[in-house]
């Protein structure tokens, strides 16, 4: 391996959080963010094979920031899972080709549940664009493996996208170190926190 093809991959992936940034719709992205701030009840991830991973993260970002969250596994859903969802819930389904059968059965079932419903993919036109209350179109230029197939600079810009989310709610809500240290009591973090807050 030669440490220039290392640095070309990832300024690849570098170039790609660019490019989200460049042409991701404003407008889809105000009206996620109101829907998580105004979430009464959880917000609910979703997703399979890497996705399912992305939605894992997002759902534990948002608990670090003090918000409740949970992940739903898309196999569990339909054998009672879904009985966590409420009507004053937030569920977001990240697919990026929009048409993962798992997930759309997601979509159906939240939607009987009466909770709002946030599809997170590529393809304005898919079942799951259609179905959601609100589409949250991250789309990337390429993928940064050889056949530009493989879940790699689409899933950074998912979670790069929600990063982003997370941190605008935590200033939104004026989330302090001192909450930060109720949620985060452990660790190098934990200790940081206690030093700053004198706790």
């Amino acid at each position: 391996m030669e440490m220039n093809t290392f640095r070309e991959i990832v300024e690849k992936e570098a170039n790609s959080l660019r490019y989200v940034s460049d042409i991701i719709d404003e407008k889809q992205v105000l009206a996620v963010f109101y829907l998580l701030k105004n979430c009464k009840g959880k917000i609910i991830t979703t997703g399979c094979g890497t996705s399912g991973v992305a939605a894992k993260k997002i759902s534990h970002t948002l608990n670090v920031i003090g918000i409740s969250s949970t992940f739903l596994s898309p196999a569990d859903a339909p054998h009672g899972g879904v009985g966590m969802i409420t009507e004053e819930d937030v569920v977001i389904l990240i697919s990026k080709g929009g048409e993962t059968v798992e997930i759309n059965q997601c979509v159906d079932l939240a939607k009987m549940r009466g909770a709002k419903i946030i599809g997170v993919t590529e393809k304005e036109v898919s079942y799951l664009a259609k179905n959601s209350d609100q589409i949250l179109q991250v789309i990337v230029d390429q993928e940064a493996d050889d056949f530009n197939m493989v879940a790699t600079s689409s899933i950074l810009a998912v979670i790069s996208v929600f990063d982003v989310l997370a941190i605008l709610l935590a200033r939104e809500n004026h989330f302090s170190k001192e909450q930060f240290l109720k949620v985060h009591p452990g660790g190098e973090v934990g200790d940081k926190l206690r030093k700053e807050t004198g706790e």
